[in-house]
């Protein structure tokens, strides 16, 4: 029995082999453990880098549709990984490059952002410790981020309430704008390349809540009036100072997109803008072109939707008009004629008020197709101002200024197939895009 037991018995040598091997295979383990253990950190360094680079191209981006270049840089800087506790200990970010972009694939056009560019790119690297792999003599590793994003011209995640204001006056609907064609090349009128843009813009917008209004000079008599092509015309008022003149058309609601994110032919502002069965609303004539209280009034219209939301919309108003002034004192009225000279002015100076003491945004679009290359002036008696001039001041400012001719719409002259589409866009927010995007 002992002889067995003698014969199963491992020798002396081979149990010393085997905790050789046992020995170094912990070793291998612990190296492997080790690693991983680097590896890890440098995973989750990286993640954290990239969060940070992704948050830097969305802050400057933000400010690139409205802000210098300086303030877009600075603000995307501000959340760069290098700032706050926003990376692991002992990983030390190195100063980001950011790096304005000119890109064709983002709507809005660069020429038109305040800060010269419409996207924005941040590189960042940063050198993180290494703890276990220093035995093969690595000390630290350098990692790296990149991030894209291209304008949008919202800041504030806030649904929109927009007032259209449509000039549905005589120069409107008998000038043809020869910028501004059908899909058969035909020219059409400033109202109907006006109308059929505003339309784009509905389509643009979101069905999660924005409002869209419509408001038309000159005003009609009724303040409860809404457009329908199966109801009766409204009937317009004597004069600009009429009591209880007004201009609404459509009032501000959400129900001008169906489900599928097309145009409602039911609602009363797609079958003003030529939606419906009908041609859309129709220049009623009556008076000439004054515009100011057209501005105030959508301004309070907004002010008064606002009021019921809970946090409120961020308001916008969007003038569509030949920037002409053109009314007698008779149709100024009592209230209007001693502006008659300085139509324009008093245009320039109701916006004024609304952009210095209210958050409301104003957007212009100014239809001068068919006119002379230089436009022509706003108003009539003494007024000295240009239509382009006016409409620019009227705007927030001139990133917001749209037109088919007047040079100094931000970005030129653009085509008013797509202004609406910018438009739209800048109702948007910035986001995030492909590092390869153009």
């Amino acid at each position: 029995m002992k002889k067995n037991l003698r014969l199963r018995a491992a020798p002396a040598d081979q149990r010393g082999a085997v905790s050789v091997v046992v020995a170094i295979s912990l070793v291998v383990l612990l190296g492997f453990a080790s690693l991983a253990v680097d590896y890890g950190y440098l995973a989750y360094s990286q993640r954290r880098l990239q969060s940070a680079t992704d948050a830097a191209a969305l802050a400057g981006a933000v400010d690139l549709w409205t802000k210098p270049w300086a303030t877009a840089a600075s603000n995307a800087q501000a959340f760069t990984a290098g700032q706050g506790n926003t990376m692991p200990g002992g990983v030390n970010p190195a100063t980001a490059t950011v790096t304005g972009l000119t890109l064709s694939s983002v709507t809005l056009p660069y020429k038109q952002a305040a800060s010269g560019y419409n996207g924005i790119k941040v590189t960042q690297q940063a050198s993180v410790p290494l703890f276990f792999a220093k035995v093969f003599g690595m000390n630290s590793q350098t990692i790296s981020a990149t991030s894209v994003a291209g304008a949008g011209g919202g800041a504030e995640p806030a649904l929109y309430n927009v007032m259209i204001v449509l000039d549905t006056t005589r120069s409107m609907s008998t000038t043809t704008d020869s910028n501004c064609k059908n899909s058969k090349g035909v020219a059409q009128t400033r109202l109907q390349c006006a109308e059929a843009g505003a339309l784009k813009l509905l389509t643009g917008l979101t069905n999660a809540g924005d409002k869209v209004g419509l408001m038309a000079f000159p005003p009609q008599t009724s303040s409860t009036y809404n457009f329908s092509c199966s109801g009766n015309s409204a009937t317009i008022a004597g004069s600009y100072s009429a009591s209880g003149a007004s201009y609404q058309y459509a009032s501000a609601s959400s129900g001008y997109l169906g489900s599928n994110q097309q145009a409602n032919t039911g609602s009363a502002i797609v079958q003003a803008l030529g939606g419906g069965s009908c041609g859309g609303l129709p220049a009623p004539g009556g008076l000439g072109t004054f515009y100011a209280q057209a501005i105030t009034a959508a301004q309070t219209s907004l002010a008064a939707t606002a009021a019921t939301e809970s946090p409120p919309g961020q308001n916008v108003i969007i003038l569509l008009s030949d920037g002409i002034a053109s009314s007698t004192t008779s149709q100024l009225g009592s209230t209007y004629s001693s502006t008659y000279g300085s139509e324009c002015q008093a245009a320039i100076n109701a916006a004024s008020a609304i952009k210095n003491n209210t958050g409301t945004l104003i957007y212009t679009v100014a239809y001068l197709g068919g006119e002379a290359a230089s436009a022509p002036s706003c108003g009539d008696g003494n007024d000295k101002l240009t239509a382009c001039n006016t409409m620019e001041s009227i705007a927030t400012n001139s990133s917001y200024f749209y037109s088919d001719t007047c040079a100094n719409a931000a970005g030129g002259t653009n085509s008013l197939n797509t202004l609406f589409g910018q438009i739209a866009y800048s109702l948007t927010k910035p986001r995030l895009i492909p590092l390869s995007a153009s």
